[in-house]
């Protein structure tokens, strides 16, 4: 679906041939601007790299990167896949989408009908299956990647383009996909095959049915912890109206094991549907929708080959119902795509950032090193280590180091050429704690939760500020407030003062009127002192804003569409900290909004009377 310009604006930019009209999206490493082709005269999307990321010794890697990936993605002819129509040095030129998106109608609407459902997700699921087919993992499925166009049809968006991930791009919130939306072998740093679309494709289908994602957490750690160790509540016990059958549907596709998800996102599907594929398909599908032509892109070298992932079988295409047209949506998201199957011949510093020089070929190096590192599901040892000998070809590297997020790359041995070297940096995800004390074997808590005695090793806590506790009979109580910084190690020594020991009177009457009064046993309540942090849902009066403008965009970002979420803690003085920021519109929305938030004040929450800090959560959208 395209745009209905139909006439070139004068005097544009340019960008090869193409005229540049705005800008409508801003994403981590790239920028969407609203251009026209004069050739075929329609609008398009351009996507053009931010050059301010690379450096001289990124930009070659990156951009051929760019390149063969977007071409490899512009193979891909499904007509719920965006089209991608020519690839250029450092942009690529695609579709330019109308409608909205399925993450924007979620919050619009909370939760969806089941039939209407399956009307967006089944075209969406049989591009998955296509893409699949033709040995690409798309790695980032989620509602912010469907688009939903006005006649009703979805496409799947974010296929294209290389990631290159920077410190800049960290300090600003990105991470390397969506964790409330990863599966657990990707979190884990496993061997990544389509299962894991189509457990990121089962996340999206049961927020679309029950109006909640199946793990949900206060940070990206919690959330991470539940993807990979705990099962999600059962889609009905949220629903209850959906039907019976879909708590064993959801039990399968959700599994922690690949192996025993559906095979593909049809037969998911068609679980869902509660019949046999073909059957279930039939009365939604009254007639096929013919296959986009294949995209005519330049004549250069693809670095990549289609593998048949499973045998040719008949499918079907749903013909949609009509929805609303909302405003012009182009790919404002930031657009990736991993392929298993392509090579990439280039150090991984084009992933993370040179950490040191690395001359010598094949030398695998991590900032912090001791990470594990395994070659096509082989260990090799622990950072800084050789590749060691490898026959010419594809490789896959795996890099795992506790408390820092995985990090996966192919790339190509060449015969007769050395080695690419790889630097990587790790992202740190939570911040080893260590507790002391003297005398030892004292009672240690964090924020109220008991974690064991001293010495107290092996546990993590997530970025954010956080109260410890030691505590020993005879001793006066060591309280420590901290704050907690993403791979910053956290010690925390603990000198117990004993308490005094009272003189005992001797005197007769003092002895008798110092004797205690019975004892009658009292519950004991939790002590709440000032300045103690509770959980929102457990304090007596929530935090009330009590001045403070609301976000506004700044001048330069008056066009950008978006949704904004922050998460702050409001101190015992009503004071805002510890902003941070949840879900992303850009580095100005989100900025705009954090500035604005720490200039709020409150009166403070309170439990037992007592003041108190909390955490809580603004969502502002910007149409």
């Amino acid at each position: 679906m395209t745009d209905t310009a139909q006439s070139a604006p004068p005097d544009p930019l340019r960008v090869g041939r193409y005229q540049v009209i705005e800008e409508i999206g801003d994403g981590a490493m790239g920028r969407v601007w609203r251009g026209f082709d004069p050739e075929l005269s329609r609008p398009v999307a351009i996507k053009t790299v931010k050059s301010e990321y690379l450096t001289r010794e990124t930009r070659e890697e990156y951009l051929h990167r760019f390149r063969r990936e977007a071409r490899a993605a512009g193979l891909l002819s499904h007509p719920n896949i965006v089209r991608i129509f020519d690839v250029g040095d450092d942009y690529f030129v695609m579709e330019l989408l109308t409608g909205r998106t399925l993450h924007d109608l979620l919050a619009e609407e909370g939760r969806l009908d089941p039939t209407d459902v399956l009307q967006i997700l089944a075209p969406i699921a049989d591009a998955v299956d296509h893409a699949h087919r033709n040995g690409i993992i798309h790695r980032d499925i989620k509602p912010a990647n469907i688009m939903i166009q006005p006649d009703g049809r979805p496409k799947l968006m974010d296929f294209g383009v290389a990631r290159l991930e920077t410190s800049a791009m960290t300090s600003s919130g990105q991470f390397f996909g969506s964790p409330s939306y990863m599966a657990p072998e990707q979190i884990l740093g496993s061997e990544i095959t389509h299962e894991a679309d189509l457990f990121s494709f089962a996340v999206v289908a049961y927020e679309a049915l029950t109006g909640k994602r199946p793990y949900l957490g206060d940070s990206i750690t919690t959330i991470i912890y539940k993807v990979v160790n705990e099962q999600p509540a059962s889609p009905r016990s949220v629903n209850p109206e959906l039907p019976a059958h879909f708590d064993e549907a959801f039990r399968r596709a959700l599994s922690k094991q690949p192996a025993q998800r559906y095979a593909t996102g049809m037969e998911f599907i068609a679980a869902l549907a509660g019949e046999d594929l073909e059957a279930s398909l039939a009365d939604l599908v009254p007639e096929p929708i013919p296959e986009a032509k294949t995209p005519t892109l330049p004549p250069q070298e693809i670095e990549t080959q289609a593998i048949d992932l499973e045998p040719a079988r008949r499918r079907r295409r749903i013909v949609m119902w009509a929805v609303p047209a909302a405003a012009v949506i182009a790919l404002a998201v930031e657009i990736g795509l991993l392929v298993g199957t392509a090579p990439a011949t280039a150090p991984a510093a084009a992933e993370e950032g040179p950490v040191a020089p690395a001359s010598e070929p094949g030398l695998i190096q991590t900032a912090p090193s001791g990470a594990r590192v395994m070659i096509n599901d082989r260990e090799v040892g622990d950072s800084p280590v050789s590749m060691g000998d490898l026959d010419p070809g594809e490789h896959r590297l795996r890099v795992a180091l506790d408390g820092y997020a995985p990090m996966e790359f192919t790339f190509l041995v060449t015969a007769g050429a050395p080695k690419p070297p790889f630097n990587l940096k790790m992202e740190p995800l939570s911040a080893p704690l260590q507790v002391t004390s003297e005398p030892a074997a004292a009672l240690v808590s964090v924020d109220g939760m008991r974690l064991g005695t001293t010495p107290l090793e092996g546990f993590t806590l997530p970025p954010g500020r956080h109260e410890v506790r030691v505590e020993l009979k005879g001793y006066r109580p060591f309280v420590k407030s901290l704050l907690a910084r993403a791979g910053e190690a956290i010690v925390v020594p603990a000198r117990l003062a004993v308490l005094p020991t009272p003189t005992p009177p001797t005197d007769p009457q003092d002895i008798v009127a110092a004797a205690p009064p019975p004892v009658v046993p009292l519950p004991t309540p939790v002590p709440v002192f000032e300045g103690m942090f509770v959980p929102l849902g457990q304090v007596d009066r929530e935090p009330t804003r009590t001045s403070g403008a609301h976000a506004s965009a700044p001048t330069s970002a008056k066009r950008r569409k978006g949704t904004v979420e922050v998460e702050y803690t409001v101190t015992q003085f009503g004071d805002t900290t510890d902003v941070t920021v949840v879900r992303s519109a850009g580095p100005e929305l989100d900025e705009a909004v954090r500035k604005a938030v720490l200039a709020w004040k409150f009166e403070p929450a309170r439990k037992n009377g007592v003041r108190v800090r909390t955490r809580s959560n603004f969502i502002i959208h910007f149409r």
